[in-house]
């Protein structure tokens, strides 16, 4: 259970206290007034997540086979953005130069007998996709290639760091 949603759960149960207290004491509309807070709040606190959500932030489109091809969509964030590239250049400084419209690529390749993979701007490497999407993407399609486009560039300006979804 997330953070979240044990705070709007402890929120219910006291504006559910306070309701029920309250309405002994003949304060009708303070008592209902908390009760209906504490429905609300226990009806978000207790909501399912939607699919996008679940999986850590991985959002599975309709899989479709067609001549061939497997079509899935994955909306996840880029890791290893703080990082230098293996020439010095800072990933940092590369995001900054960027817009979000560009055309990227995802590289797969293997780092200490794992399977990785590269997320790239031109030749330049911009992060990594995490270990685990890299390896499940490694083993639910060994052959597949893999298209990318940017939704977002986070953070940026002053000593806030750049990373990309």
């Amino acid at each position: 259970m997330t953070k979240k949603k044990v705070i709007l759960l402890v929120v219910a149960a006291l504006f559910a206290v306070s309701g029920l207290t309250a309405l002994p004491s003949g304060n009708i509309t303070g008592g209902v007034g908390c009760i209906v807070v504490a429905a609300v709040c226990a009806y978000f606190g207790l909501k399912k997540k939607s699919a996008g959500k679940e999986n850590g932030n991985r959002t599975p489109a309709p899989a479709a086979a067609s001549g061939g091809r497997i079509l899935d969509t994955i909306r996840t964030k880029v890791v290893g953005v703080t990082f230098n590239n293996e020439d010095g250049e800072n990933r940092q400084d590369i995001l900054s130069r960027m817009s979000g419209s560009e055309d990227i690529t995802v590289e797969k390749y293997t780092y200490n007998g794992e399977p990785a993979a590269y997320v790239k701007w031109g030749d330049k490497v911009i992060g990594n996709l995490s270990a685990e999407l890299a390896g499940d993407l490694a083993r639910k399609y060994p052959k597949a290639r893999y298209t990318a486009e940017i939704l977002e560039i986070s953070g940026g300006g002053g000593y806030r760091r750049s990373g990309a979804i």
